[in-house]
């Protein structure tokens, strides 16, 4: 019983991790493709996020707030962190005319705590996970791979380039630990947000 059980849960995490990386990749490939039409690409992200957050609003009661407020805050928060790597030269995004900054980035950064979100709580179900130690390592490889593999397409197919040395498939070290600080960051202000307003959630606040 208990191995048909760890085989099942093996199973759905698979089929969560897969299902993950086929949206990760779409969506690369979306924005690589057609990031030269960067309003387009923008009113696309901006409908889709409306679409994701509405749904989440209609049919889940418990985490529609999570999902609002998350988005909110790391598309702001996103959007600091562009204007300063953009500012000193840090990356610079490419096809866009005389601007620096694409329309899309907003929304891109407000679905990637959406997407990263829902595929923590998928994670801790599947898996069973209930120790902290746990959950924080987990939440560090997600934070760790799946940014970093949208990165690494979305730059092979010419979106932008970073400045800085020691690059792999053109992210640099630095900006994947960068990458893993800004989710974590973000993660903890949503951990003080949600205690403080007693929002419970799986990742953020689990219900004692």
């Amino acid at each position: 019983m208990k191995t048909a059980i760890k085989i099942s849960s093996k199973t759905e995490t698979g089929k969560i991790l897969a299902k993950s990386l086929l949206k990760l990749i779409l969506a690369g490939f979306f924005i690589g493709s057609f990031h030269s039409f960067d309003a387009w690409v923008g009113l696309v992200l901006a409908l889709y996020l409306l679409y994701t957050l509405v749904k989440k609003w209609r049919l889940d009661e418990k985490d529609k707030y999570v999902y609002l407020t998350g988005a909110l805050l790391g598309g702001v928060l996103g959007v600091c962190c562009e204007w300063w790597g953009i500012y000193y030269n840090h990356w610079e995004y490419h096809d866009l005319g005389t601007r620096s900054f694409p329309y899309w980035l907003p929304f891109a950064w407000a679905l990637a705590f959406t997407f990263v979100y829902q595929l923590e709580k998928d994670l801790f179900r599947s898996l069973d996970l209930q120790g902290t130690k746990e959950k924080i390592l987990l939440t560090l490889l997600v934070a760790m791979i799946f940014p970093t593999i949208g990165e690494i397409i979305t730059i092979q197919l010419g979106v932008w380039t970073y400045a800085w040395p020691y690059q792999v498939f053109g992210v640099p070290v630095l900006a994947i630990f960068l990458l893993v600080v800004f989710h974590s960051g973000v993660n903890y202000l949503m951990i003080l947000i949600c205690k403080h307003l007693g929002w419970e959630n799986d990742v953020f606040n689990p219900p004692n």
